[in-house]
């Protein structure tokens, strides 16, 4: 009993949270994030204690990953770059460096074991906190250079509540700090701080103006967010429209992330507002999600005014990276065909594109820029991993300026659920198609099974990618 009424209290704090995120038009809203805190994965929680209004829950879950794809070798990707240093480690030549050949050449296979325990206390009626602890084991091809470049695109973190226990060739053993904040809640205030989800923006596939936790679509753990440690503070006014502001630091202050944003209901339209100061970008954004007919229509427009430098390989110095607007349009509708079709159409434009680079780097060529900080015996200036502040505090990156996705879902039985997914690139005519299976046998058993498969010419956005397998299943307790 203490398990059914837990998952019912936390799917009802989860449809208000939605609400008052502005996900979804504000006449359609309701029935969005209440189906969306559906087809979340409910954690059996269990009570171990309770005193009047104050209880404190338990629940996990164990998850594992299986990918199979193709990637770089990083070992063997650096010995053929020593073995032609010169137009390895020279900016002029890096493009047609001979190491880039053995770009996609291995066979790239992962297993993912993830233990997560979360604690959920209640003192008060106004005060709660809330804490979820990972404990990772890895295990196959992990020291892949597609791994490297990722890793130094990923934005730093205030508490560095994660990192490696132990790492080899082929085993690793990781923990996180998945979620971990305290939280005051009255009639007009909210108050989080610690490690937490900031979701903003309605797109369905990219959100653009969501600098603190945007996930890609071909995400394989399209439910799992990092997190950003922060304080958020929440004024709430009449219906559904609210004041709030985010303050995300690191320990180098001008490297954070401050941002203010409102949001309301207009003539039945959710919209929202957002300033804010990035990583060194200033930046602005609107976005709405309203009803057109039966259908749900939604619309993100950001402009972005980056502050630091970046020096691509074919500049002569460095250079303040240019301003930029990305743009995210989208329409859904359900089908009354069966169960219900959902369609989904969606487009992105992208103004800080990357571009499909060139020579034998191809698209990985953007993901590089040139430094004077060089060790000996490499020239100067000497090539290096591009840091994030290519991405102008944007959490979309994309090498293609136009995108569009169509997103298919039909509910085969009450168990069984099919999606696909399209992403086409018309600035460089590739593809990517990604068909993927959900079973739920039972209520805390999830099964997931999917591809990503790509089409398309050398400098394009999907056509260098190796297709991808996976297997997902989690068990929560």
């Amino acid at each position: 009993m203490a398990a059914s009424r837990q998952m019912s209290e936390t799917r009802a704090r989860e449809v208000v949270r939605c609400r008052r995120s502005g996900f979804g038009p504000a006449a359609f809203s309701l029935l969005v994030c209440t189906a969306a805190a559906g087809w979340a994965p409910a954690a059996i929680a269990t009570e171990l204690w309770s005193r009047g209004g104050a209880g404190l829950d338990f629940s996990g879950s164990v998850r594992e990953i299986f990918t199979s794809s193709k990637g770089t070798n990083a070992d063997d990707f650096y010995t053929a770059s020593a073995a032609n240093p010169v137009p390895c480690t020279t900016p002029a030549g890096f493009a047609d460096c001979p190491a880039f050949d053995v770009v996609g050449e291995a066979r790239a296979i992962a297993s993912v074991t993830r233990l997560r325990t979360r604690l959920d206390l209640r003192a008060t009626e106004a005060w709660s906190a809330t804490l979820a602890y990972d404990l990772e084991f890895d295990a196959g091809h992990l020291d892949t250079f597609e791994a490297e470049l990722g890793e130094g695109l990923r934005p730093d973190s205030l508490f560095r509540a994660e990192g490696d226990l132990t790492r080899g060739d082929r085993v690793a053993v990781r923990q996180e700090l998945y979620r971990g904040y305290l939280m005051f809640e009255s009639e007009k205030i909210e108050l989080v701080l610690g490690r937490q989800r900031v979701p903003w923006g309605v797109g369905r596939l990219w959100n653009p103006i969501d600098r603190f936790n945007a996930i890609g679509p071909l995400a394989v753990e399209a439910d799992q967010s990092p997190g950003v440690d922060a304080l958020l503070g929440r004024w709430l006014f009449s219906g559904f429209s609210f004041v709030e502001l985010v303050a995300a630091p690191l320990r180098e202050l001008e490297d954070g992330s401050y941002a203010l944003r409102a949001h309301g209901v207009i003539s039945n339209v959710d919209a929202s507002a957002v300033v804010g100061y990035f990583e060194r970008a200033v930046t602005a954004g609107i976005d709405f999600a309203g009803n057109v007919g039966d259908a749900a229509a939604r619309l993100e427009v950001v402009y972005a005014h980056p502050t630091r430098d970046v020096w691509p390989l074919d500049a002569a110095a460095p250079s303040r990276l240019g301003d930029f607007w990305q743009v995210v349009g989208s329409v859904d509708y359900l089908f009354d065909l069966g169960s219900g079709l959902y369609v989904l159409l969606e487009h992105l434009y992208n103004g800080n594109a990357l571009g499909f680079g060139a020579g034998r780097a191809g698209g990985l060529l953007p993901f590089f820029e040139q430094s004077t900080q060089c060790a000996a015996p490499l020239p100067t200036p000497c090539v290096r991993q591009a840091s994030n502040a290519i991405s102008g505090g944007s959490r979309v990156v994309t090498r293609s300026a136009q995108i569009t996705g169509m997103q298919l879902g039909y509910d085969i039985t009450p168990e069984l659920r099919g999606d696909f997914l399209t992403l086409y690139d018309w600035s460089g005519v590739s593809a990517s198609f990604v068909p993927s299976l959900s079973y739920s046998p039972l209520d805390w058993l999830e099964v997931r099974a999917g591809a990503q498969l790509f089409a398309g010419g050398a400098e394009s956005e999907f056509g260098n990618a190796g297709a991808l397998v996976y297997l997902l299943a989690e068990a929560f307790f």
